[in-house]
């Protein structure tokens, strides 16, 4: 009888040992702060419509995982002549798949012929850890829906 509850005992602090180290691993995954982005932008441009941008979806964002965890979620930051537009896409992006969303964005803005900035400010993997910039770009007043 002794001996059933010393094992008993043991396999219950084992699982205890086991669970607090997977959580301590998840929160410092979770925040991990780094300037490589594991998501590439290979293309982002701005679509127009005679001296203004387009006013469907003018934004677009091509952009691959880089790593074996699949994505859920991806905020973008897209600068365009002096405006900021943050941008938030939500799906299921494996890796190594290329991705070409467009969002709406920089309604009513004048069309210039010049590439605007883009880049990943925050990630959130399919099993909830999380990846964000080191110098991320202002909190969103109103993040704009997804592609």
């Amino acid at each position: 009888m002794f001996r059933f509850e010393v094992q008993k005992i043991a396999r219950v602090a084992g699982l205890v040992a086991a669970l607090w180290g997977a959580m301590l691993m998840q929160s410092t995954a979770a925040l991990a702060v780094t300037s490589v982005s594991p998501i590439t932008i290979s293309d982002c441009r701005i679509k127009n419509s005679r001296s203004y941008v387009s006013a469907y979806r003018p934004v677009i964002v091509e952009f691959t995982n880089q790593r074996a965890m699949s994505v859920d979620e991806i905020r973008f930051t897209v600068e365009y002549a002096g405006h900021t537009e943050h941008i938030v896409d939500k799906g299921t992006f494996a890796q190594n798949v290329k991705i070409d969303h467009a969002f709406n964005g920089f309604y009513n803005e004048l069309y210039y012929d010049e590439s605007p900035s883009c880049s990943v400010d925050y990630i959130e993997y399919a099993d909830g850890t999380v990846w964000t910039a080191s110098s991320p770009s202002p909190a969103p007043k109103g993040s704009l829906g997804t592609a």
